[in-house]
C-alpha cells in the first residue's frame, strides 16, 4: 500500500517536472517569448496528468474551468488536509470559490478516508489535484497539538512537498487549512524577494530581530535562497520533535544558511485570528485579504468563531462528510 501511494505522489511530481522545463523554457528572457507559451506549457503539463479530459468542465469545488487556471502558470496553491481537519479544508476552498480565484491547488491527504473524499470531489475539477502522501499516513482522528510527538510530524512533513514543487521551479503558495479567503492574495507577491509571509510582533513592513514569521500562510519563489532555506528546515527537523515555524524563525534569524529575502505581509490585509477579530469588532466593515486562524486554539474553537462571523460555509461535520461518500460508494 505504501509503495502504491508513493507511485501516486511521485507520479505528479514527476509530471510537474516536465511542467518545469517547459516553464523554464517560456521564462527564459528572449524577445520571442510570450504569454501563449506558458499556456502551451500549462497544456502540456496537464495533458501528462490526464487533466485534458477536463478541458471544458468547470469544477465543483472551484468553479475554475481549464482555460481560467492557464492565466497563472507557473504558480500552485498547496495545502494539506487529514480528516481532523477536512471540514475546514472545504470551507477554505469554499472561501476561495465564493470570490472567484482560479489557480492550480494541490491538495496532499494525510489519510485514505479524506484521499477518497476529496479524490471523488474532483474528480472532474480542472483546478485542484489530490494526491496521497508518500511520508507515512496520519491516523484518521484529530490530531492534538498535546500529542506532540504526532503533532509536530504532521507539521514538518509540509517543507518536503513544498520543497518538491520549488525544485520544479514552480512558484508555491502554502496555505494552512483553517484560512478564510476575501479577496485574492496572489498580486501582494509581486516583486523580488525570497518567500512572503505575517509577521505579528514587528511593525510592518520592518523586519526586527523580534520578527515572528507564521509558516501557516507563506509564499516561495524558487530561487537559489529558498531552495538552501528549504533544504536546511528540513534536516534540521530529522528526527527531532520541533515546531516547524519554531525551526524556520530560528533559521532566519540566524541567516542560516543564507540571508533570506522576505517579502512582510501586512497583518492588517492577512490577520491571525485573534488580530482580526479585533479589527472586526472595531470596525464592522473591516476588509481583509486573508483571515488565518492561527493562535485560535482547537478545532472546535475555530468553527466556533467562523460561525460567529459568518464565515462557516460548510453544514456537514468531517466524519458526516466521509461517512456520505462511503454511502455513495456502496
Amino acid at each position: 500500500m505504501a509503495s502504491k501511494h508513493a507511485y501516486k505522489l511521485f507520479f505528479f511530481m514527476q509530471s510537474t517536472v516536465f511542467l518545469a522545463l517547459l516553464m523554464y523554457y517560456c521564462y527564459t528572457p528572449h524577445p520571442t517569448m510570450s504569454h501563449h507559451c506558458k499556456q502551451q506549457a500549462f497544456i502540456k503539463a496537464f495533458d501528462v496528468v490526464s487533466l485534458w479530459r477536463k478541458k471544458n468542465a468547470r469544477g465543483p469545488l472551484s468553479n475554475c474551468t481549464f482555460n481560467d487556471i492557464m492565466n497563472r502558470p507557473g504558480v500552485v496553491l498547496l495545502t494539506t488536509a487529514n480528516l481532523g481537519f477536512l471540514d475546514m479544508t472545504i470551507n477554505m476552498l469554499a472561501s476561495i470559490k465564493k470570490i472567484g480565484i482560479c489557480v492550480y491547488t494541490v491538495i496532499v491527504a494525510e489519510d485514505k478516508n479524506v484521499y477518497r473524499y476529496l479524490r471523488r470531489r474532483t474528480e472532474i475539477d480542472p483546478a485542484i489535484h489530490v494526491v496521497m502522501t508518500d511520508s507515512g499516513e496520519v491516523q484518521s482522528d484529530l490530531v492534538m497539538s498535546t500529542d506532540h510527538h504526532r503533532y509536530f510530524s504532521l507539521l514538518k512533513k509540509r517543507q518536503g512537498y513544498i520543497l518538491r514543487l520549488l525544485d520544479q521551479n514552480l512558484e508555491v503558495l502554502f496555505t494552512d487549512s483553517d484560512t478564510f479567503w476575501f479577496q485574492d492574495p496572489l498580486p501582494y507577491f509581486q516583486g523580488d524577494f525570497d518567500m512572503s509571509m505575517m509577521d505579528p510582533r514587528s511593525p510592518y513592513p520592518t523586519r526586527t530581530n523580534k520578527s515572528h514569521y507564521c509558516a501557516g500562510f507563506a509564499y516561495y519563489k524558487p530561487t537559489t535562497v529558498t531552495l538552501q532555506f528549504v533544504k536546511k528546515w528540513i534536516t534540521f527537523m530529522e528526527g527531532k520533535d520541533y515546531m516547524d515555524q519554531s525551526v524556520m524563525n530560528k533559521l532566519l534569524q540566524e541567516d542560516q544558511p543564507v540571508h533570506v529575502n522576505i517579502k512582510p505581509l501586512d497583518i492588517k490585509l492577512f490577520p491571525p485570528g485573534p488580530k482580526f477579530y479585533e479589527f472586526l469588532e472595531k470596525n464592522a466593515s473591516y476588509s481583509a485579504v486573508v483571515m488565518h486562524a492561527a493562535s485560535i486554539r482547537g478545532h472546535d474553537a475555530k468553527v466556533r468563531r467562523f460561525k460567529s462571523s459568518n464565515m462557516w460555509l460548510v453544514n456537514k461535520t468531517s466524519d458526516e462528510l466521509v461517512a456520505l461518500e462511503h454511502s455513495l460508494n456502496v
